[in-house]
């Protein structure tokens, strides 16, 4: 396939080979700039049905590759009592870097020419264009030096793979466990799952301590993808996090493990001091950083969650609750197939407040979304201990409304796991809301305040018939999803 392969490859020689495309900078820290600095959605394509037109470019991509070098990264995905997917990552050489992150990013594994997934990447191709073969396992990316692209390239193969072939889910969540005082004295560990998209706040969320004290406490396990299964078990993935560094200056676990020097970071600012400047966003607001989760505060040595008891989906709108119980399985199912945010500024000014709408909060289902929606109502239906929530992490009112600011959220969160919260029906929203929210000046977040009750009731039920429609759009989801909102 290539001239030669470079491969048992260790992290410092990686860093060797990428020095040539280093910042310097005072952290010591791994810092590059990419040409391109986010996914290439518009260019993927999935392949189930190979063509000529697919195969002219393969044999023209191979053709190249015969004359280049090449690294081979062995990686192992999750735990090594998890299920362990190996992986293969070939790069071209003069692109080491991406070959340094993966194999940071990923637990290691010893080199073998066989692999269950396999990502080739090609930065320098003059087109940009990723093809997946899901039926293959492999994935081209041409044309993009970002490592994201090669990161869940990998990952949404995974995904895929559980759902397809072990009657799992893969998930697009954080997960941590949180250790609280029961009403009886005795401490009560919950195992969470934290969905949302792009800034509304899943990885503030799975980070946070809560303030809570020994013996209560906070486990952080994965912060991206999780791999849920019919017993209710939820296997991590990754060794190491890869976050946004737009404004990790503000959360401080995160920050701690930015500032670490074996942190590999993408597209963040450096003064001409050498100091490294988070809050610059003059290369791109998408800046990266892959960081030792080790030196985020709270974690420990093991990624999986034994057993799941709380889902907290994570939707940044202006009309609904800081918090609402979900009723049954059928409903979460609903939610989760709706995978609702608004669109921020960074996103697209000319839209913001605008609905966005991501099947399971999760930009990377391959194909068949309404199988992810069907799988999860029948984990739920098998684990009818898992409750289910929906946080509002935006604003009240409209654009200028109350915010609801992280402070409430983690308020909330730590009162409905520790069963503080008193819910009632609402007929409106058609879940459970709390009697009274736990935080000072709660009253103000009442809807019906805002809004006004016949308005109110207007505006959620113009929502609900959108909700409904856009859920009866999905092939082959179960009647009894849909009929839930």
């Amino acid at each position: 396939m290539c001239r030669s392969l470079l491969r048992d490859v260790n992290d410092e020689e990686l860093r060797g080979l990428a020095a040539h495309e280093l910042v310097p900078n005072n952290q010591g820290s791994s810092l590059y700039v990419t040409r391109i600095r986010s996914r290439s959605k518009e260019f993927t394509e999935l392949v189930y049905d190979i063509d000529e037109s697919h195969l002219l470019l393969l044999e023209q991509v191979w053709g190249y590759l015969r004359w280049q070098q090449m690294i081979r990264v062995s990686s192992r995905i999750g735990s090594a009592e998890g299920v362990q997917i190996s992986t293969n990552l070939y790069v071209t050489r003069r692109y080491a870097r991406i070959a340094q992150m993966y194999s940071f990013n990923f637990y290691p594994q010893a080199d073998e020419d066989f692999a269950d997934i396999v990502t080739v990447v090609v930065p320098e191709w003059h087109q940009r264009k990723v093809l997946v073969f899901p039926k293959e396992r492999v994935t081209y990316i041409l044309g993009s030096d970002y490592y994201g692209e090669t990161k869940m390239a990998t990952l949404r193969m995974v995904m895929h793979t559980v759902r397809e072939e072990m009657q799992g889910l893969g998930l697009h969540a954080g997960s941590k466990i949180v250790r609280v005082r029961d009403g009886k004295g005795g401490i009560s560990e919950k195992g969470l799952l934290v969905f949302g998209l792009s800034g509304t706040g899943k990885t503030t969320i799975t980070t946070t301590d809560h303030g809570l004290e020994s013996p209560e406490g906070v486990e952080v396990l994965q912060d991206d993808i999780n791999l849920l299964f019919q017993d209710g078990l939820a296997l991590g993935t990754e060794r190491n996090y890869y976050i946004k560094t737009d404004n990790v200056s503000r959360q401080e676990p995160l920050l701690q493990a930015a500032r670490d020097r074996r942190a590999i970071l993408e597209n963040v600012w450096v003064d001409d001091d050498g100091e490294i400047n988070f809050d610059n966003h003059a290369i791109s607001t998408n800046g990266r950083g892959l960081v030792p989760r080790d030196a985020i505060p709270n974690t420990s040595d093991r990624i999986d969650l034994p057993r799941v008891d709380v889902l907290l989906f994570n939707m940044r709108r202006y009309d609904i609750p800081p918090v609402g119980r979900l009723v049954s399985p059928e409903q979460a199912a609903a939610y989760f197939m709706l995978g609702e945010s608004t669109i921020t500024s960074a996103e697209d000014p000319s839209r913001v407040g605008q609905a966005k709408r991501v099947v399971g909060f999760d930009p990377f289902v391959v194909n068949r979304p309404h199988t992810n929606g069907n799988r999860l109502l029948q984990i739920l239906r098998n684990n009818p201990h898992i409750r289910c929530y929906v946080l509002n992490t935006g604003r009240l009112g409209g654009r200028d409304g109350l915010n609801v600011t992280p402070e409430i959220t983690f308020s909330v969160i730590e009162a409905l796991l520790r069963e503080q919260m008193t819910w009632r029906y609402d007929d409106i929203l058609g879940y459970e809301i709390p009697q009274s929210l736990p935080f000072e000046g709660g009253e103000a977040y009442d809807p019906y305040a805002q809004y006004g009750p016949e308005d109110y009731g207007r505006i959620i039920g113009a929502l609900r018939k959108e909700r409904r429609d856009y859920l009866g759009g999905f092939t082959g989801l179960a009647r009894e999803i849909v009929d839930a909102i």
